[in-house]
């Protein structure tokens, strides 16, 4: 394999989860199919310029995930295209109660993540996503001017309306892709979501980094650009995981 620069912003990761994040998406881009083998672990190894051991450690998250089975010789085959067996994993920790909430919340953001980079891709390729984007700006300005209104004045209604607005934006997002299955489990796993993204801090220059970056990632899902769609939405949706994952709760 040729090796290539990577293309998905992901700077708070370890180097095994940025391996296993790319893989993931080729598979779940159906770039690897289903029953085809991977590269090898060396191969692997070369390409992402890390050692074998990052690529075990990248090839257990993506079994533990149901994408992958390793079989002899610690070679990978795609076992599965979709996350329906980390969603059913993800039902099973709502329902146990020696699941922590901190591990329950991390999963949710992981389902949320895979999601929403789904449903930008589709979107960015999608004829009729005009309304979609006009929809998605409309919010993004709102966004703004509230980001903008708090430098001056911290008002609890206007933090609420940001919270809400940001909350939306993601969720605007996911419920393009129009799958009913994964809007349900959306509309499902959402509400406990929501409430711990509204307890998170921060900083009015994290709030004008992050519309930025929702400005950027609007623009190419406007201009058709998939690639630059799915790395910008690795990269907020990444960020926030991170900053929720450093939470005590």
């Amino acid at each position: 394999m040729a090796k290539r620069k990577n293309p998905y912003g992901m700077q708070n990761y370890t180097k095994s989860d940025k391996v296993a994040k790319i893989i993931e998406q080729k598979i779940l881009s159906r770039e690897y199919k289903v029953g085809q083998q991977l590269p090898t672990q060396d191969e692997f190894a070369d390409f992402f310029s890390v050692s074998t051991r990052c690529i075990r450690e990248a090839f257990k998250t993506l079994e533990a995930k149901g994408l992958i089975e390793i079989g002899q010789g610690k070679r990978g085959t795609v076992k599965s295209d979709n996350l329906d067996i980390l969603i059913e994993n993800i039902s099973a920790s709502m329902i146990n109660k020696s699941i922590t909430n901190h591990k329950l919340i991390s999963d949710l953001l992981e389902v949320r993540m895979n999601l929403e980079v789904s449903a930008a891709r589709t979107l960015s390729r999608l004829s009729d996503r005009e309304f979609t984007v006009k929809a998605l700006y409309a919010m993004l300005t709102r966004l703004e001017l509230l980001v903008q209104g708090l430098e001056k004045n911290a008002d609890i209604r206007m933090i609420k309306e940001v919270k809400d607005l940001d909350y939306d934006f993601h969720t605007m997002i996911m419920h393009s892709n129009n799958n009913v299955i994964l809007n349900t489990i959306l509309n499902d796993l959402g509400p406990q979501l929501k409430k711990v993204l509204e307890e998170t801090e921060e900083s009015v220059a994290e709030l004008k980094r992050k519309t930025l970056d929702y400005r950027y990632l609007v623009d190419a899902i406007r201009d058709g650009n998939t690639d630059l769609a799915v790395a910008l939405t690795l990269t907020v949706t990444s960020n926030m995981k991170t900053k929720i994952d450093k939470l005590d709760f």
